[in-house]
């Protein structure tokens, strides 16, 4: 599962746009970025590059959202598992 940080880093990188991001994570545009800043500071390196219309990746950005989704590719095999196992 992922934590909250990436969940929003992860939306940010789909919408293109933390605005849009916020509207679909139903949070304030401010309280999106400083959770995004926030995940930034963790990595100790920018992910999205701000400077950009819509936001791209940093070079640390997308080995940032290739690693979501592998765990997200890991999380659906497991489930999937799950379900064949329980039948």
């Amino acid at each position: 599962m992922l934590d909250n940080l990436s969940k929003y880093v992860y939306e940010v990188y789909r919408c293109k746009s933390v605005s849009a991001a916020a509207k679909k994570l139903y949070l304030s545009q401010p309280a999106l970025s400083t959770a995004i800043k926030k995940a930034e500071d963790e990595l100790g390196a920018a992910i999205f590059n701000r400077k950009t219309i819509p936001f791209t990746l940093t070079a640390e950005g997308k080995i940032y959202i290739e690693t979501i989704e592998k765990i997200l590719e890991i999380r659906i095999s497991a489930e999937s598992l799950a379900k064949i196992i329980t039948g």
